[in-house]
């Protein structure tokens, strides 16, 4: 009788203890529909982030404590981290692809609630529009 309350004690803890994390993937484009293939997805709050790097095709999934584990519900401020490209390997300057307001948790625009529709929440942001540096 012993076991089987320790049984049932481990299968509770284990199934009450479980990740409740929701996989959240997506897609980031600019406007003219072309992928966004440099950079991180950065879900936030003020105590908590999550963060998926773009691939080659713009798309990310979400992760919190170990890549691609997902992120616990809630409302989260979403913006595009390390979108950036190098415009003079001289001074290492770097030039942001899209406007400044989306890379950043303070000025982003962007929010999402967890969970979304589909587990999925694509992005459009704009090219920035400051010329590069010659």
């Amino acid at each position: 009788m012993r076991r089987f309350f320790v049984f049932v004690f481990i299968v509770f803890f284990v199934v009450g203890c479980g990740n409740k994390n929701v996989q959240l993937g997506g897609t980031v484009t600019f406007e003219d529909g072309t992928p966004l293939t440099k950079g991180s997805v950065v879900f936030s709050t003020d105590t908590f982030m999550a963060g998926g790097s773009l691939d080659s095709n713009g798309k990310y999934l979400m992760g919190s404590y170990s890549m691609k584990d997902g992120l616990p519900p809630g409302t989260y401020k979403v913006y595009i981290a390390g979108a950036t490209e190098e415009v003079s390997a001289k001074n290492g300057g770097m030039w942001s692809l899209i406007e400044p307001q989306f890379g950043g948790y303070p000025s982003t625009p962007l929010t999402c609630e967890v969970p979304a529709p589909k587990n999925t929440f694509d992005i459009t942001v704009p090219h920035n529009p400051t010329p590069k540096p010659k």
